[in-house]
């Protein structure tokens, strides 16, 4: 069986950097940047619909019929079955935490989210029961861009660290796991690897090149996730 991850080759890397590959910028939910076109950001007091679900500041909906149904909602922003309330509560003078981003996955039965404000949370939204999950949650860094896969079932997370470096979790989103990635063990050893691109080229199959420091040359990897194992949840960072 052939691994699910390997370091490519020079010879390859330059045919890998003629792919489509995404390079996103410090956006902040809107802050900052331009995010694509299937990732709508909320405007304060305006209702932003992907597909069947939706977002108004601190409240997340699914939509039944012409009518909305709440399924969470921030600390301090209405009622809803789940409050999330590790996503940040209000703080005097900074305002209160509100949902800026939702992504549809090529499934379009599921969606992940993203807040903004104090604490950075990403979670996903489908028919699962309850509906709203978390997968992390951020105080030191900010989650960047959302990418789903191709095939739907894996979400990459892009984070940017205040450093001006940048890592990617990849989640199993229908399971909610974390999936162990093959450049992580080369990150372990240096405090700031940057991953400086990132794509997904169809199916399950990602493109990632990673830096060990600002001398290194980039080291390219090509990843199946659908082969990956899940790995323990880690700390915030």
């Amino acid at each position: 069986m052939e691994p699910y991850g390997r370091r490519v080759s020079p010879e390859a890397r330059t045919l890998l950097l003629t792919g489509t590959l995404l390079a996103a910028g410090f956006c902040g939910c809107g802050e900052q940047g331009r995010p694509p076109a299937a990732e709508p950001e909320d405007s304060s007091g305006e209702l932003t619909r992907i597909g069947r679900y939706a977002i108004r500041d601190g409240v997340l909906y699914r939509l039944e019929g012409q009518s909305l149904e709440a399924l969470a909602a921030l600390p301090g922003a209405g009622t809803a079955p789940d409050t999330l309330e590790g996503c940040g509560a209000p703080i005097a003078g900074l305002g209160r935490s509100r949902f800026c981003r939702l992504t549809l996955s090529p499934d379009p039965l599921w969606a992940a989210w993203q807040t903004a404000g104090p604490g950075a949370c990403v979670g996903l939204v489908g028919p699962r029961q309850p509906p709203v999950s978390l997968l992390g949650r951020w105080s030191a860094a900010l989650p960047d861009s959302l990418l789903w896969a191709p095939a739907g079932h894996y979400l990459a997370i892009w984070l940017a660290h205040p450093g001006g470096w940048r890592s990617l979790l990849v989640f199993d989103a229908e399971n909610g796991e974390r999936l162990g990635m093959p450049w992580e063990p080369d990150c372990a050893y240096t405090e700031h690897c940057d991953v400086v691109r990132a794509a997904w080229l169809g199916g399950t199959l990602l493109n990632v090149e990673i830096r060990l420091g600002p001398a290194e040359l980039s080291v390219p990897f090509e990843v199946n996730v659908g082969s990956a194992a899940s790995v323990e949840p880690r700390e915030e960072s």
